[in-house]
């Protein structure tokens, strides 16, 4: 797995920014019957915490510093739909990338600015 997180901002058809989220895997997966190396995370809505639901929860309560938890199956299902493609590939997927994958899209998306 490569040791950085690459922030792409590819232009659309109307000129804006995208800010899709790649991850590089350490290990190819099958998607849509096609070898890939990376998975490429569009930026989610809240349609998607609708149909998902949220995949990090913050507990302030019980700990000297902030906790994040994460909804395992919420995660799944915000990966697969994020990236574009079938749970199978999610389910596939290294334990470390998908732990790495998983705390990058929660610092980049689902943690609020404080």
């Amino acid at each position: 797995m490569a040791d950085e997180t690459k922030t792409e901002e590819p232009k659309l058809a109307n000129g804006t920014a995208t800010t899709d989220l790649v991850i590089p895997l350490g290990k190819p997966l099958i998607a849509h019957g096609d070898e890939i190396t990376e998975l490429r995370f569009r930026e989610p809505t809240a349609a998607d915490i609708e149909a998902c639901g949220s995949p990090v929860t913050i507990d302030f309560l019980n700990q000297a510093e902030p906790k994040m938890i994460y909804e395992t199956r919420a995660m799944f299902a915000m990966m697969s739909r994020l990236a574009a493609v079938p749970p199978s590939t999610i389910k596939s997927m290294r334990t470390k990338d998908w732990e790495y994958a998983a705390l990058a899209l929660a610092h980049r998306f689902f943690i609020p600015e404080m």
